[in-house]
């Protein structure tokens, strides 16, 4: 990002203040627009470019008439550069004085006092274990009823990873500037960042040229699209999802991956699964070819002429997994690895080739297991670690969660961050659906990497609909339902 102001000021042909004056700018009309009552604002300001930013907003804020001041944190003598020139043009606007943000206490930070807080204290420049005074300032913002507006990045948030340093601003809102930071996309800060506002300052598209990605934002707009459905087409063009898995006890999770794979548009699907499920399984979707088995000497035959295996909901770990695992694997399709299949290839149960198109789609502790690490190491950054596991696994990664990552194939370009999903979704199936989603979208055509992008994309949008409708009672069920309406909008008409 530093990289990126450098070239966004120089293509504007404009100064690093200029540009800082841009963002306080934008800054103040997002605070204006989301709240049109407020009058008294308390700018909290660093001593860096985000304090920059801060004195701007609070310039321009006085000169329009808002009762603003201004706390800073940190010694005057280390403001340097941009920053110093919004610091000195504040100053010559006769603001009055500045308060010490370390002498602030928890009564002046109430709503009989402040409207707004605005957070301009670190933004992206924030290094190192955070201080005990910047931790103090930080829990008693929080703890205040005001609500919070944060330029750039929530401080104490990580904007590269996500996670938090010591402790981190809750708002209400974030305006982040020029580009998203991928730390406000994934990760514990999610928790923090509150509604996110891009604002661009005018940024020409050139500016990105120059400087590679950490990764991209995806949405079930923006993602791959299906191939064209001629008028003359027929399930053979479609491709043949078989769902493995659903040992005894286990058949609701397969039964979800094969559903969601129908709803997703694959011309056939067949169900493998333990001979106690087929009934249910017939009933809920009679459309559906299911096989029940209990020698995984069945699968080769059941494999042969499919276009993608789907592995894994309700499998279990137990030696009937083990060998349905081999088995899928030695029929050397497309494979689509989610839940126990996960946990059979992070015990070292079964060898994968490195030269079948995988697609392996763990949640946080799923992905500890195949990278040998706890899950909060997962968590404190998880773009790098999915991007690990894409290489140690020769696959696709989808590390599910809040702010899905899909990491492609080692050299195949950067990770992909989904910014849709919500709390609803926190449900058992919801995994089986996106994997059954995935595997219909290799059937119709797409690369692993095409499908798993668009995958997560729509079962994000899909879970936001369903949402709206039912709220914190959505299912997983509910969400495959909407994957085919959505999907319909990918596919060129003729």
């Amino acid at each position: 990002m530093r990289n990126v102001d450098q070239q966004t000021h120089k293509a504007l042909g404009i100064s690093e203040f200029d540009l800082m004056c841009k963002a306080g700018e934008a800054a103040l009309h997002v605070l204006a627009s989301q709240w049109p009552p407020a009058q008294r604002i308390l700018v909290l300001c660093g001593t860096g470019n985000n304090g920059g930013d801060g004195w701007v907003l609070a310039r321009l804020a006085a000169e329009a008439g808002y009762d603003c001041q201004v706390a800073l944190f940190g010694a005057p003598s280390r403001i340097s550069g941009p920053a110093r020139l919004a610091w000195n043009a504040w100053r010559d606007g006769a603001l009055g004085e500045h308060l010490n943000a370390e002498d602030l206490s928890s009564e002046s930070l109430e709503a009989d006092h402040y409207d707004v807080v605005v957070d301009a204290l670190t933004g992206i420049g924030l290094s190192g274990p955070a201080r005990d005074t910047f931790i103090d300032l930080v829990t008693m913002v929080n703890e205040s009823s005001v609500p919070v507006l944060s330029l750039d990045v929530p401080s104490g948030s990580d904007a590269d990873t996500g996670s938090v340093i010591g402790a981190a601003i809750y708002a209400a809102t974030t305006v982040t500037f020029i580009a998203h930071k991928p730390g406000l996309l994934t990760g514990a800060a999610l928790n923090h960042v509150g509604q996110l506002v891009l604002a661009d300052l005018g940024a020409p598209p050139s500016v990105f040229q120059s400087t590679p990605p950490d990764g991209f934002l995806i949405s079930a707009s923006t993602a791959a699209t299906l191939p064209t459905r001629s008028s003359t087409a027929h399930k053979g063009h479609f491709g043949h999802v078989l769902v493995i898995g659903g040992n005894r006890g286990m058949g609701g999770a397969a039964l979800l991956a094969a559903g969601a794979a129908l709803r997703s548009g694959a011309g056939l699907v067949s169900l493998a699964t333990h001979s106690d499920h087929v009934s249910a399984a017939l009933t809920r979707h009679p459309d559906l070819m299911v096989t029940g088995f209990a020698d995984p000497m069945m699968l080769p035959a059941l494999c042969d002429g499919k276009s993608v295996i789907v592995i894994g909901p309700g499998l279990g770990q137990d030696d009937w997994a083990q060998e349905c695992l081999r088995h899928a694997v030695a029929a050397r399709l497309p494979l689509v690895c989610d839940a126990d299949a996960l946990n059979v290839m992070a015990a070292n149960k079964v060898t994968l080739p490195s030269d079948i198109p995988l697609v392996v789609t763990p949640h946080p502790g799923e992905a500890s297991r195949l990278a040998g690490v706890t899950t909060i190491e997962i968590e404190s950054d998880r773009l790098r670690w999915a991007e690990r596991l894409a290489e140690r696994w020769a696959a696709v990664v989808v590390l599910k969660g809040a702010g899905t990552v899909v990491a492609p194939h080692v050299n195949d370009g950067s990770p992909f961050i989904c910014a849709g999903g919500n709390p609803g979704m926190a449900t058992g199936g919801m995994g089986d659906v996106l994997a059954g989603l995935i595997g219909a979208l290799v059937a119709q055509g797409l690369s692993v990497t095409e499908a798993s992008t668009l995958g997560v994309a729509v079962h994000a949008r899909a879970g936001d609909l369903a949402w709206e409708r039912y709220g914190i009672g959505l299912t997983a069920s509910d969400v495959a339902d909407g994957l085919g309406g959505l999907l319909s909008r990918n596919v060129p008409s003729t």
